[in-house]
């Protein structure tokens, strides 16, 4: 009789994994959030990234998903927050840092900008659009030095708008 039990308390437990592991992944739930994104569901959107954190509170990428419609719903401290979790569960996420320069930049906290756009330049170095925004970063902060050295690696990189303003000013880039 004991062993009975011990059988049925095993498939009991499977059973209960079992299902507890059913149905969409938090990849594919994350998969759906984006489409509904594309559809401009925001809502949809936000629910599908809010399930795949809490099926897989590891994923970093739903985390950044969401942060990204906190951010377009006008949310920036919950799209912070959201960002910050996404660089926490992965230090070299690119598209986290970007966003979250840009939100830093909106709080005025250039700062923290300027290290973010860093970041994203220390993981790729190609990058003309956070050459860009770290050029914008540095010239609120007086540093117009720097504004400059990042439009012209940015026009190196082949940025037009980048090239242009710097035709306008008769700055070599090349």
């Amino acid at each position: 009789m004991k062993l009975s039990r011990s059988i049925f308390s095993l498939l009991l437990c499977l059973l209960i994994t079992g299902l507890a592991s059913c149905g969409p992944d938090a990849s594919e739930i994350n998969t759906s959030g984006l489409e509904k994104l594309k559809q401009k569901d925001l809502d949809g959107a936000f629910e599908d990234f809010s399930k795949a954190i809490e099926k897989d509170p590891s994923f970093a990428e739903a985390y950044l998903n969401r942060g990204f419609v906190y951010g377009n719903r006008g949310e920036l401290q919950d799209a912070l927050a959201d960002f910050n979790k996404a660089i926490e569960l992965d230090s070299n996420y690119l598209e986290a840092y970007f966003n979250r320069g840009f939100i830093y930049g909106y709080f005025e906290e250039y700062k923290k900008s300027d290290a973010d756009f860093s970041k994203v330049i220390e993981i790729n170095p190609g990058d003309s659009e956070a050459y860009i925004n770290r050029a914008l970063i540095r010239s609120r902060m007086g540093d117009s030095e720097g504004e400059t050295d990042d439009l012209k690696q940015a026009a190196r990189l082949g940025d037009p708008g980048a090239q242009h303003w710097l035709k306008e000013h008769d700055i070599a880039w090349e």
